[in-house]
């Protein structure tokens, strides 16, 4: 009947703008802390860990892993398979896990309102260090001048830094990898430049075991970003080859703030991203 078809397209209508307006502009990533995996039988494995919010606090989430799934809402949370779990806020324990083709366990967290987290554990080496670096994907330019500029991020007082003196893409230098425990880690960045001004960002980020990440500065929307992100670990934590930023996975985008007190107050030239050559 027309009037049954009219009323269910108006609930679509009505339920689209809900959800739209429930996606956060800048969501940031759930996380995961894995504090042990132990082998039960044969080829079948334990996994007990907190699920993360983003903002590295325990989290009501759904916790999942080679098939098997429960929630870490607190005591009482179901589990996918039957019965409940009598566990604290943000507690997993997921067990009798059967592992991919390749031996690895896929665990992955899902945090309303956060990005999903996806974290591949290898039972033979479950708690491995993390990995990451920072890169200046930006330039300080006038119509007639390139300026040097240096963004630096420190994570656990280890700091790395990646300077540029061209707006070509590939151009800045990368130091490489720091590794870090796994875990939510508190981070600081900063941008130095003497014709630009200085910004500065802080906040927390989660970190997973072998794996590895980058903090990347960016321009974007007519701002500069922080912005936070998986790579593909190299063969070397100490490797220096450049991570196209293509094949950074994001995870987390930071403002930046201009700082006031570094007395610039016209700025000689400006922040911009690098370009790739034609």
């Amino acid at each position: 009947m027309p009037h049954i078809r009219f009323y269910r397209w108006a609930s679509v209508l009505i339920t689209l703008p809900i959800v739209l307006a429930s996606i956060p502009a800048l969501a940031q990533q759930a996380g995961a802390i894995v504090e042990s995996v132990t082998q039960v039988d044969t080829g079948r494995y334990r996994l007990v860990g907190t699920a993360l919010a983003a903002n590295g606090s325990p989290a009501c989430a759904l916790a999942m892993a080679s098939g098997r799934c429960m929630f870490t809402c607190g005591p009482g949370s179901l589990r996918c398979e039957g019965g409940t779990a009598s566990l604290p806020l943000g507690k997993f324990d997921l067990t009798n896990l059967p592992t991919e083709a390749n031996g690895t366990i896929i665990l992955q967290i899902f945090v309303q309102g956060a990005i999903s987290f996806t974290q591949t554990i290898n039972p033979s080496q479950p708690s491995g260090t993390a990995k990451w670096s920072a890169y200046n994907n930006t330039c300080c330019s006038s119509p007639t001048a390139v300026y040097t500029s240096t963004y630096e991020v420190t994570v656990d007082g280890a700091t790395k830094r990646s300077v540029s003196n061209s707006c070509t893409s590939g151009t800045a230098t990368l130091e490489g990898f720091a590794s870090t425990t796994p875990g939510a880690k508190n981070y600081t960045a900063r941008i130095l430049s003497s014709a630009c001004g200085n910004q500065s960002a802080s906040g927390t980020v989660t970190m997973a075991g072998n794996a590895c990440y980058r903090f990347q500065l960016d321009f974007q929307g007519g701002a500069l970003v922080n912005k936070f992100g998986t790579v593909t670990c190299p063969s070397s934590a100490d490797a220096t080859t450049l991570q196209d930023a293509a094949e950074t996975t994001p995870m987390a985008i930071f403002p930046m703030v201009p700082d006031l007190s570094d007395g610039v107050e016209t700025p000689a030239a400006t922040y911009q991203s690098l370009q790739r050559q034609p």
